[in-house]
């Protein structure tokens, strides 16, 4: 996120953005049809961003802002805005944090307020940090007994090894006991700095109203330059990793390393993983569920970080019926890399869908705020809804089969199964080019658990 104290206030015909004296950047979208505003705080500051040993600390961070501050308590923080008829959150992602609120318009002073207080001002008690611990470890847990859920945590594990990036944005039962209130403090200090905050917000609300409130309540805050983050790429491995659990299916992912937030062909990827995954039509849920009935469901796995990111494929079937449909996704990866033609009513439709999803989604401001808030965390620019159309309608068969090619080799690709997977591994096998197969080595591993890792 780059800021110019030259240049402290630009626009457009559907955004405003200011930068503040002390290099926070507000961004504002007045959308005068609706009655409410979506408000949001974001940090550069994720799991990545944690110190070995003390995973956890940015979500663990998170829950302990809305335990109290100076002068509202937990209860306090929740009812202020409930009252109102809004509601608070937050969330967690690798690489930042957002704490957000929605509230109608007239109330808009009361949602930065309430922000601007948890951010700055949290008690981060120690004997609420001890409960909170409690509750943090039941929510570790609940995603460990989810496969659906656990098996991705697996996956980046499995993918990215000892790299901060698989570390679980939950962190660890081990690691969130050891918290301390001073090791939450110190996090703040370093991540929650001016010129590594970002205010956006979209709805009913006038860009020099939000301007002046961020400016008056956010006046706490360390106010040194962030110092940056060290540039990390991490590299993938091809494997197969088993962790085997006393269930009835196989959980499975297949992907590898994708493409970062500014690549250039992330356009081309979001229509190729629609292509393959997008939906009931996909061709991947016609030719797994709907023609051989393996699977109640098979979605695409696409995640987008600063230096890299992840793409694949998720689906759960019996056991018996894993190899099959590991073969049969590799099957249509070796089709379109071949360079077989995409028939061009299957890539309009692709595109189309895409379009259809962004701009549905667009008509919910926290959508439209979120849209906001990343193009400037990630890109220092706003991507305009028509360049991102123009480049949807640019893409063709053969940046398919490029792209495909590039990201989704077999020997690129790693293989995480969860469940009942024992003596898989020595069945699965990888389609290379038409009419033949390969065995794939197979990586045994444990349940792959937080008590049993000691992460």
């Amino acid at each position: 996120m780059k800021n110019s104290a030259a240049d402290p206030s630009t626009s457009d015909d559907s955004y405003r953005r200011t930068v503040l004296d002390n290099g926070m950047v507000v961004i504002t979208e007045a959308l005068p049809f609706v009655r409410s505003v979506a408000l949001g705080v974001w940090s550069l500051a994720g799991s990545r961003d944690e110190r070995p040993g003390a995973e956890g600390t940015a979500h663990f961070l998170e829950h302990m802002f809305f335990k109290g501050t100076e002068k509202r308590s937990a209860f306090d923080i929740a009812y202020e805005l409930e009252r109102l008829g809004g509601f608070l959150n937050a969330f967690t992602a690798k690489d930042h944090t957002c704490y957000f609120a929605r509230i109608l318009d007239e109330h808009l002073p009361v949602a930065v307020d309430v922000l601007s207080d948890m951010i700055q001002n949290a008690v981060l008690d120690p004997q609420e940090l001890e409960k909170e611990k409690q509750v943090v470890q039941e929510e570790i847990k609940t995603s460990i007994d989810t496969p659906d859920e656990w098996v991705h945590e697996l996956f980046l594990m499995d993918l990215y090894g000892g790299h901060p990036l698989a570390h679980p944005v939950l962190g660890g039962e081990k690691t969130v006991s050891f918290l301390s209130s001073e090791d939450l403090r110190e996090f703040v200090y370093q991540r929650y700095r001016p010129d590594n905050i970002l205010v956006a917000a979209a709805g009913s609300l006038e860009h020099d109203q939000v301007v002046e409130l961020v400016s008056e309540s956010f006046v706490h805050l360390n106010p040194d330059a962030v110092k940056p983050r060290h540039p990390m790429q991490p590299d993938g491995r091809g494997s197969i990793e088993l962790h085997p659990r006393d269930i009835s299916q196989a959980h499975v992912i297949l992907g590898g390393r994708g493409l970062h937030y500014l690549h250039d062909d992330r356009y081309i990827l979001a229509v190729l993983m629609n292509l393959l995954a997008g939906g009931m039509s996909s061709r991947l849920f016609q030719s797994l569920r709907e023609e051989r009935g393996l699977v109640y469901t098979i979605s695409a796995v696409t995640s987008f970080f600063e230096e890299t990111g992840t793409v694949g494929f998720y689906f759960a079937c019996a056991p018996e019926n894993t190899a099959l449909a590991l073969n049969l996704i590799h099957e249509e990866l070796n089709t379109i890399n071949a360079g077989k033609k995409v028939d061009e009513e299957e890539l309009t439709s692709a595109k189309e869908q895409v379009k259809g999803h962004l701009m549905l989604a667009l008509e919910n401001t926290f959508n439209r705020m979120s849209r906001l808030a990343k193009g400037l965390l990630f890109e220092d620019r706003i991507v305009s809804l028509d360049e991102i159309l123009t480049n949807l309608e640019a893409v063709t068969g053969t940046d398919l089969s490029r792209v495909t090619g590039e990201l989704m080799a077999p020997e690129m690709l790693t293989t995480t199964m969860l469940g009942a997977v024992d003596g898989i591994g020595n069945r699965a096998v990888g389609a290379t080019t038409e009419g033949e197969t390969r065995q794939l080595p197979s990586t045994q591993r444990g349940a792959g658990g937080f008590g049993s890792t000691g992460h």
